[in-house]
């Protein structure tokens, strides 16, 4: 992978509020985040990205999908933690406090999006995003495959990568919460 970024030149641009849904062309993609999961290097546009934090205690969500961990707050904002191995369809594994989350949007909202490792930021060359194959499993939640000097990466589209579903037991409980106080 190239040269690590300075926290400052990891910051996304203030262009796109939180929360605010991000709608990427292959072609606008100029930086992504880059992650691995297990021996596979995946990426998000970093556009997408709002930070990046290790692992916190995680309150559990009941009756929710399988990749959705928990709630995690941070600083004050409760948001819900999903394994991101299990919706590429890779098993799960354990979390430590050393585990990475990328915080990033996803239809309008924040979530954490656990990873086993953050590489780095990096700035793509043009040219290099393909779109995927139709026989990837996740092509329908890819933006397309980096080539880069370091190999293939597999960029995805955060909203099309977590299933509204996953989301549906997070905004019952919001629900439940706004009733409760009414």
């Amino acid at each position: 992978m190239p040269r690590k970024k300075s926290a400052a030149e990891k910051a996304p641009a203030e262009a796109t509020a939180p929360g605010q849904a991000v709608d990427t062309t292959a072609a606008e993609i100029r930086q992504v985040v880059v992650f691995r999961l297990e021996s596979q290097f995946y990426a998000l546009p970093i556009d997408a990205v709002q930070e990046i934090q290790q692992i916190v205690e995680f309150r559990p969500v009941p009756d929710s999908s399988p990749a959705l961990v928990g709630m995690v707050d941070v600083r004050g904002t409760v948001i819900p933690a999903i394994d991101l191995r299990l919706l590429v369809g890779l098993p799960g594994a354990e979390h430590g406090l050393e585990t990475p989350m990328i915080l990033c949007r996803a239809h309008g909202r924040l979530v954490a999006l656990v990873v086993d490792e953050v590489e780095d930021v990096v700035s793509l060359p043009p040219g290099c995003i393909q779109e995927p194959s139709k026989l990837y499993a996740l092509a329908d939640r890819m933006i397309g495959v980096c080539r880069l000097d370091a190999g293939l990466v597999l960029l995805l589209d955060a909203d099309r990568l977590v299933p509204d579903e996953t989301l549906a037991p997070v905004d019952a409980l919001a629900e439940g919460g706004a009733d409760d106080e009414a």
